[in-house]
């Protein structure tokens, strides 16, 4: 009879992971038509790489941290000297100590295990926080999890996905009202800082005040770690650094085909970088209130309130990628549990652009070249539409989320 238990564990247990392990396995496709697809080369001890990715930064930064240097990564040269024999390539670092201290396993592998494992993690974290959301249905895991949204992280090797994770534990934290975690998954955002602007403002407006009070102080504890770890000269070079690179990067905006901020768009239509920044700061103010009465009304528990913070949040900042589009990919979630009463064409329409666009903007970038199919047009348009369209399902749908 025991035995008959244990096998029948065992089935079940294979059969809970096996969805996991498929996914893995389309990781691993996708990792590898793109390699092909696209050229990265694999840095060698003599070769230049042919093509250059943001992970590279990472992985060189993750090797200077190996080596307890991690202030070297603040500069350009030694940076590209730790993942490449030649300095041909402007990438940068610009993330806080508590990152570096995290990457630094990746330093300690070759390149293509630290990327593809990078890569695997990233996937396996999203797909394990997605069955909270989508626990009897697979093919909506799938579907987001797999979204076209996510190609340029996954090529580029950027954080984008592993902070969409966070977002997305903490949320489901505070449903739960486990105030606490909540607030620990809000501080391990800090270590992307660029995407959090809005985050107080919503937890303020649903009265989760021992969620920031938590994440306040486990943030203070992070930062204040790595600091001792790496010394005070780091936070300040991390501070001169980023407030130059921000500079520099907008002097660009009109230019820059990547770039995919409200006011990244606003620039390529003609204005200068000074209207195209105070263009981005009107439409923060504008949000503000909206996302603030959403919030106070329904909460975190609300599916199109988690939408419409989730559309919000890379339309806040000037400084937005291509591959940080990939969160467009949660506002196509929670739209999608929240309208399950009206899905009609139209829906799944503007659901489909949503999830493929910025996936569409990648593969035009490397094989098409048509201009208004860049990043800089088509994803902050599809940012605007999402965010339009889930402050009109919040005001015409069904607030209550299924937990």
């Amino acid at each position: 009879m025991s035995h008959l238990f244990a096998e029948s564990r065992l089935i079940t247990i294979r059969q809970r992971y096996l969805w996991l392990a498929c996914m893995n396995a389309l990781t691993l496709v996708i990792i590898v038509v793109t390699f092909i697809s696209t050229g990265i080369d694999i840095p060698d001890q003599d070769e230049c790489v042919a093509r250059f990715v943001d992970f590279h930064a990472i992985w060189g930064a993750a090797r200077l941290a190996l080596d307890f240097n991690p202030i070297a990564a603040f500069n350009r040269e030694t940076l590209e000297q730790a993942y490449s024999a030649c300095g041909t390539v402007n990438l940068y670092w610009l993330y806080p100590a508590p990152m570096a201290v995290a990457i630094m396993p990746l330093g300690a592998l070759p390149f293509i295990p630290a990327y593809v494992g990078f890569q695997f993690v990233s996937i396996g974290l999203l797909a394990l926080c997605l069955r909270r959301y989508f626990p009897d249905d697979l093919t909506a895991l799938f579907a987001i999890a797999f979204a076209p949204a996510w190609l340029p992280a996954l090529l580029v090797g950027q954080f984008t996905i592993l902070w969409c994770v966070g977002l997305l534990a903490a949320i489901s934290a505070m449903r739960q009202d486990r105030h606490i975690l909540a607030g620990l998954f809000f501080a391990l955002l800090t270590l992307k800082p660029t995407l959090g602007l809005l985050i107080p403002i919503v937890l303020l407006a649903d009265r989760r005040y021992l969620t920031i009070i938590a994440a306040t102080v486990i943030t203070v504890v992070l930062h204040a770690g790595a600091t001792a770890i790496y010394g005070f000269a780091y936070f300040t070079r991390w501070i001169e650094v980023s407030s130059n690179h921000g500079a520099s990067i907008a002097a660009f905006f009109a230019e820059s085909q990547s770039m995919s901020s409200f006011a990244a768009l606003i620039a390529r239509l003609g204005a200068p970088t000074e209207i195209a920044i105070y263009s981005n700061i009107a439409l923060l103010i504008v949000m503000v209130p909206i996302l603030f009465w959403a919030w106070r009304k329904y909460g975190a528990q609300s599916d199109h309130a988690c939408a419409l913070l989730c559309a919000a949040i890379p339309l806040s900042t000037p400084y937005l990628w291509h591959y940080d589009a990939g969160i467009s990919a949660l506002v196509a979630l929670f739209i999608y549990r929240a309208a399950y009463t009206n899905r009609g064409p139209l829906f799944w329409l503007i659901l489909g652009i949503i999830l493929g666009g910025p996936g569409i903007t990648l593969w035009n970038t490397y094989f098409f070249q048509i201009p208004w199919i860049y990043p800089t047009i088509i994803v902050p348009s599809i940012l605007l539409l999402a965010f339009a369209f889930s402050l009109l399902q919040l005001r015409t749908g069904q607030p209550a989320a299924k937990t």
